[in-house]
């Protein structure tokens, strides 16, 4: 009992140092230089016009995904592809949530912009990168969405062959096998059950 103590407070220990060490946010250098990962340039390299002009950029982005995907949509239901369909109206709504958080902030990015709260601006041009990523995402998922065609196996054609050398007539009628020998009939076990 005393060993799964221990073992308990070293890994509550262990999580807690992790977490410090995640939030000292060690190996940010804080230069604003390009994130090598996501691509996407940290806010301390754009003045204010120019966060504007990218987060417009991306909603003009998203609405140009959004048309393409409605445009995928209608094509698969032309079609009557349910599987595509389902896939695409999927995507189109999330597409469309996306869009209407990022109007919202970009309204607010221009406020804090004009309002000179840097703090403020600088959180929602993050949250209006983050929402860029995701209608990069988004329109991989769409280009992705594969429908009925994939699972077709197409027109089948089953053939038959029957072996010359089977037996012809009843082959449930046990008999002489023309063996000279007869074949004894065991019944199966009686169940213990009643």
């Amino acid at each position: 009992m005393r060993t799964w103590a221990w073992v308990s407070v070293c890994l509550v220990l262990a999580g807690a140092g992790g977490l410090a060490y995640a939030q000292t946010g060690s190996g940010d250098d804080g230069s604003g230089s390009e994130d090598a990962s996501t691509g996407v340039t940290r806010r301390a390299d754009l003045t204010p016009e120019e966060q504007i002009t990218e987060a417009e950029r991306i909603q003009t982005d998203a609405q140009s995904l959004s048309q393409r995907v409605m445009s995928m949509l209608d094509e698969a239901r032309r079609e009557g592809d349910v599987v595509r369909v389902t896939c695409l109206d999927d995507k189109l709504t999330q597409i469309n949530a996306h869009g209407r958080t990022l109007s919202d902030r970009i309204d607010s990015l221009q406020q804090a912009t004009t309002t000179a709260d840097g703090d403020r601006r600088n959180h929602e041009f993050t949250v209006i990168s983050v929402l860029g990523q995701n209608f990069t995402q988004l329109e991989r998922d769409a280009n992705e969405c594969i429908g009925q065609s994939m699972f077709e196996t197409g027109t089948t054609r089953v053939v038959t062959t029957i072996d010359p050398n089977a037996p012809t007539g009843d082959v449930s009628v046990m008999g002489d096998p023309g063996l000279g020998v007869s074949i004894p009939y065991l019944p199966p076990p009686a169940s213990n059950h009643m």
